[in-house]
């Protein structure tokens, strides 16, 4: 899977599956569901039902479970699928009719806190606070987009 991902991303995988599969291998769907959606991904119930199914039956010899290899292969083929930022620019495109590249901070609050995962209000307010974004103004969203998929910092 090296060609796939590089070695940060494989790093950062590895740490999460073995904190989360700590006898090195998956056993059960809820698992995977955890450790993807751990690593920032969003796969749907049958797409993590799909996954499962394909890799604990692949090799007679795993009885059901999953290894971290086989982990990677689920995460390649889930990338290919699913791409947050491309995602999130849609939703925000469909709402600018002016096609300027922005949307008013009100449409923007009320799509954050109606659709997908729903947001709190205070989540809202913080996501504006953190991003310098005016309550009542326009939100250039590409920027907004770029700032959401940006990782924070580990310090």
């Amino acid at each position: 899977m090296a060609r796939f991902f590089d070695q940060q991303k494989i790093d950062e995988f590895k740490e999460c599956f073995y904190f989360h599969a700590r006898k090195g291998f998956i056993q059960q769907e809820g698992d995977l569901n955890i450790i993807m959606r751990s690593l920032a991904y969003s796969p749907t119930r049958q797409e993590v039902h799909k996954y499962y199914v394909k890799c604990a039956s692949k090799d007679p010899n795993t009885q059901g479970r999953i290894d971290f290899a086989s982990f990677l292969d689920v995460m390649h083929e889930h990338s290919e699928v699913e791409n947050c930022e491309k995602e999130m620019l849609q939703g925000f495109r469909a709402q600018d009719e002016g096609k300027r590249g922005t949307v008013s901070a009100t449409e923007m609050r009320h799509i954050l806190m109606s659709m997908g995962e729903k947001l709190s209000r205070n989540e809202v307010d913080s996501l504006f606070q953190e991003n310098g974004l005016n309550p009542r103004g326009e939100v250039q969203y590409q920027q907004f987009v770029d700032a959401m998929i940006t990782p924070s910092p580990d310090y």
